[in-house]
């Protein structure tokens, strides 16, 4: 038993002051700087009422095991800790003793922080059975963890609230309703590194300690899988996919919403869950320190929050340098401006605006060793391009849904992924392929279908030497590529080249956007009427 503080003697389970491990392995300096920065943290609101929170570590039969115990928890417990003491909100009790989730116990508590607590700690080991206070509530460890399973619902359903933090999700995987409590289950970190964050919803009070600004952070990522639904959920914060490498090792590349901060209700109860809470430094951060005690004060029924669930993320701001497209139907709006390349990342020695045009030229003596590319600075999922290009020699072509790779990695172009293709010579004008991967999907004249094997089987369409006939050679034509889900389909001049039904489960859904130059003789490509339309 490791409970802080003297409690109420409680169906016979007497809380005393024990030393904590957890404790003991943070280095006072840590503690230090975490106590200084808890200092700097306010409650947003007044307290309705005096407020006792419960700080649930993992239990000691599991905790040799957790790979949090020398690291997130220890620091978790000092800072939530400290910003009850330093902030007044809440007086913490930090436990890991099974027998404080008996009913009589919880009730003193008005809200639950999970510290990163992992593994099955709901079911009684043979130490926990032994204790009087666990006796009473079974004649077994089946049944005493029955009844522990509902003291837990039955708190929050009346009106408790749980504020999850980073891996504490990822507890309780054989409770089915731990799962559906909290919306979700951990099914990886892609990310240990830097990445962008926007925020769903500026004005929601749980996101205030931000400013309600998109922001960047460094901290381990989760993704999420079922049942994870945002017709379940109100979600504050997700991944800002034009701020964050999206091809990790161990992404999971048929997810294109992930989650980080949500919140739901549960009968007159609160759910609060946040992926942040693995990196040390965060405990010791002000405005992360604020963000947990917003989210208790919320648990704890102070601070008032909305949690209806919103089933559709919200509209994505344009990016700099694009404007609603005049004259074409709705949902269409401008890539380019016309005069600059605001909005858009590249070379600037091969990139430039000439004759009101987005213009990639080389020369002779460029020596270009790699494909080179202008990329859009957001990614795209299904959608819907129209633009108009004009080349003049070598070869060219839009890459959409396309990774970028890190230098120095053994395929040599920087950016992967499918490309709409067109060339002087016309083998690839109207072709779609991934360079350096799959190859050909494609071609001209064709309908194709790559099955969930990834076999690949083509169809004819139209004859590939009439449909060239259609394209303006050395002088602009109209392109329009349509991508929803698995269909592709591109057209040039309102001449469909090639229909693309792609249903390998390796396919890339979403990514960014691109246009190319490629290596080889000189060259030079034009894109003007630039327009994209989400679908």
């Amino acid at each position: 038993m490791t409970a802080r503080h003297v409690c109420p003697i409680l169906i016979a389970c007497s809380l005393v002051c024990l030393p904590a491990a957890a404790w003991a392995q943070i280095h006072p300096h840590h503690a230090a700087q975490i106590r200084t920065a808890a200092k700097q943290v306010k409650p947003r609101v007044a307290l309705k009422k005096p407020c006792t929170v419960l700080i649930w570590n993992t239990p000691p039969s599991l905790m040799d095991k957790d790979p949090h115990k020398g690291y997130c928890i220890p620091y978790g417990e000092e800072a939530l800790r400290a910003i009850g003491e330093e902030s007044g909100a809440f007086k913490p009790v930090v436990s890991d003793d099974l027998a404080m989730l008996a009913p009589e116990n919880l009730r003193q508590f008005d809200a639950i922080v999970l510290n990163n607590a992992s593994g099955a700690w709901i079911t009684p080991t043979a130490v926990d059975l032994a204790k009087p206070a666990l006796k009473q509530l079974g004649a077994n460890a089946a049944e005493v963890e029955g009844t522990l399973r509902k003291s837990f619902l039955d708190f929050i359903e009346r009106g408790g609230g749980v504020v999850c933090i980073h891996f504490a999700i990822a507890a309780n995987r054989h409770w089915p309703e731990f799962k559906e409590l909290f919306g979700a289950t951990f099914t990886g970190h892609p990310w240990t590194e830097q990445v962008g964050v926007t925020v769903e919803e500026p004005e929601h009070p749980l996101v205030a300690a931000f400013g309600g600004q998109d922001f960047l952070i460094t901290d381990e990522i989760y993704q999420y899988g079922p049942p994870y639904d945002r017709s379940k959920l109100r979600v504050l914060m997700s991944i800002d996919p034009a701020r964050t490498n999206m091809n990790p090792r161990w992404i999971d590349r048929k997810q294109t919403d992930f989650a980080l901060t949500w919140v739901k209700s549960y009968g007159q109860g609160r759910i609060f869950n946040t992926s942040f809470g693995h990196m040390a430094n965060l405990y010791s951060t002000p405005h992360v320190l604020q963000f947990y005690l917003d989210a208790i004060q919320f648990a704890a029924g102070d601070l008032e929050a909305p949690t209806a669930p919103r089933a559709s993320r919200p509209v994505r701001q344009n990016v700099p340098g694009t404007q609603p497209a005049s004259g074409l139907e709705p949902g269409f709006f401008s890539l380019f401006d016309g005069r600059t390349l605001d909005g858009w990342d590249g070379d600037r020695t091969i990139w430039s605006v000439q004759d009101g045009a987005i213009t990639g030229q080389t020369k002779a003596d460029t020596g270009l060793k790699e494909n080179n590319f202008l990329i859009w600075k957001d990614q795209v999922e299904n959608f819907e391009l129209r633009l108009k290009f004009r080349l003049e020699g070598g070869n060219s072509g839009i890459y959409y849904r396309a990774q970028k790779r890190r230098p120095g990695q053994t395929l040599r172009d920087p950016l992967v992924g499918p490309q709409a293709d067109f060339d002087a010579s016309g083998r690839w004008t109207g072709v779609i392929m991934e360079y350096l991967l799959r190859d050909v999907l494609a071609e001209r004249g064709q309908k194709a279908v790559i099955d969930e094997q990834g076999r690949r089987q083509a169809t004819p369409l139209a004859d590939p030497a009439e449909l060239l006939k259609a394209v303006n050679v050395a002088d602009w034509n109209d392109y329009t590529l349509i991508a929803r889900s698995t269909s592709v389909v591109l057209q040039i001049n309102g001449v469909t080249m090639c229909e693309l039904e792609d249903r390998d489960p390796k396919r890339p859904v979403h990514g960014w956007l691109a246009v190319q130059v490629h290596v080889g003789p000189p060259m030079r490509v034009q894109f003007k009427d630039i327009y994209l339309r989400r679908l």
